[in-house]
């Protein structure tokens, strides 16, 4: 019954918010247990969190660099617009910080058209579009990152090695790791890389590649001041490599990028059938990329998601007519 009201208690926040938000008005809702307070500007209601809270956020532009310095959940109404049809993606213009004192934050179904940086432990981002991303705060300690299902459209930089265990998963990755980057066990699985740039394997260190596909195939500077690197059962466009600081176990090399994906090009990242060695290569025994693992890549965001919104445009014996189909998700 406690799940059920909290539930219910979420779904109204979001309905209120996005439903404003569809309209001239846009709110901006903090929930905590019973408590739900709206706002008119997000730096007003950044200015108000309590840590524990969750923020819901619109599908709509949100101009301005953003910093958060409690713990909260970040909810948007998604970064894709066929899944967030109803509502609008939630994109944020600027950057987003996770400050010190943000431990313990999460944040998901948001594109961001600025870098991501995070400066505290235990930040997760989830089903998210991000222009990049930054893991450092000098040299203080950061660690358990965990970046899912999301797609990062620029580099991965800054982690350091005061940094540890992080873990990207099932995520499309189009830059690269910038150098510099010499955490300790930062692990990159069932992610696809796209990268086709230089320097794709520049100056990095400690870091683990399982179960991925990577398409790089220039041979410029491609490993270059790297070390300590470990590759483990991954499907390569290009053809085998080594490195005697590498380790390198039940790897696939020289498969053609148009054998592999259904259709790339578009975005479609399942694997073709007819590409059998790649259905069983991961480390699990199931499909490498970012439809394998026992949860596959999602979009849409944990949180209940509006498939429907039909506002009346007008009042009927001074009540608004509002229609929505609302859908719950496991995950």
């Amino acid at each position: 019954m406690k799940k059920l009201t909290i539930l219910l208690i979420c779904v109204w926040a979001m309905m209120l918010a996005f439903t404003f938000s569809s309209s001239a008005q846009t709110v901006f809702a903090l929930q905590n247990g019973s408590r739900t307070q709206f706002y008119t500007t997000l730096s007003t209601a950044i200015s108000n969190i309590q840590d524990g809270d969750t923020l819901y956020l619109p599908g709509k532009p949100l101009d301005g660099d953003y910093t958060f310095a409690k713990k909260v959940t970040i909810i948007g109404a998604g970064y894709d617009p066929d899944s967030a049809a109803a509502t609008g993606i939630t994109k944020i213009t600027g950057r987003v910080y996770f400050a010190k004192n943000s431990k313990g934050s999460s944040i998901t179904g948001v594109r961001t058209e600025g870098r991501v940086y995070v400066r505290d432990s235990l930040i997760t981002i989830t089903r998210s579009n991000l222009e990049s991303l930054e893991i450092q705060n000098g040299s203080n300690p950061i660690g358990f990152v965990y970046v899912g299902d999301c797609i990062i459209r620029n580099n991965i930089e800054g982690a350091n090695d005061v940094v540890t265990n992080v873990l990207i998963e099932r995520c499309i990755l189009n830059g690269n790791l910038g150098g510099g980057n010499k955490t300790n066990n930062l692990v990159i699985k069932n992610c696809v890389l796209t990268y086709n740039g230089n320097y794709f394997l520049y100056s990095i260190s400690n870091i683990i590649y399982q179960n991925s596909i990577i398409l790089n195939t220039n041979n410029y500077m491609f490993t270059a001041g790297s070390s300590s690197l470990t590759f483990t059962n991954n499907l390569f466009v290009r053809p085998a490599f080594s490195n005697n600081t590498y380790v390198m176990t039940g790897n696939i090399f020289g498969v053609p990028e148009s054998d592999i994906f259904v259709d790339s090009a578009n975005g479609n990242y399942h694997i073709k059938p007819t590409c059998t060695q790649a259905l069983t290569l991961a480390t699990d025994g199931k499909e490498v990329g970012i439809y394998g693992t026992d949860n596959p890549f999602l979009v849409p965001t944990f949180a209940p998601r509006f498939i429907s919104i039909n506002n009346a445009e007008s009042t009927v014996n001074g009540k608004l007519s509002v229609k929505m189909t609302v859908e719950a998700r496991n995950r």
